[in-house]
């Protein structure tokens, strides 16, 4: 875990550390500190561009996790037998039927 951060700050050394140095030259020239209280690793400082990244990047990693498991579940219904089908009579809304089976599969 310690090889994520470029520098560590301790909890003791956080208090006496002028705010114009952390966020002026600590988090410039590193972009994660961990923060540590008694040697073991509490906290993490991320300047906004590296937390935005790795916002962006867990939002791109959930949006590909429901892709594959849309695909998953499309290939399933594909190898479905057309016996298996259910007809959706043809007088009957789309959203009426879709409604009709929710209500069938939660009883």
């Amino acid at each position: 875990m310690s090889k994520l951060f470029e520098a560590f700050i301790s909890a003791n050394d956080l208090q006496a550390i002028n705010k114009n140095k952390l966020f002026n030259e600590m988090l410039r020239s590193f972009k994660k500190l961990g923060l540590t209280h008694n040697n073991e690793l509490k906290a993490v400082i991320l300047d906004i561009d590296t937390y935005e990244q790795l916002v962006d990047r867990l939002e791109e990693l959930e949006e590909m996790q429901e892709d594959i498991q849309l695909a998953h579940n499309l290939s399933e219904r594909l190898q479905l037998p057309k016996e298996n089908w259910l007809e959706k009579p043809n007088h009957t809304p789309r959203m009426e039927f879709l409604r009709s089976m929710e209500k069938g599969s939660s009883t």
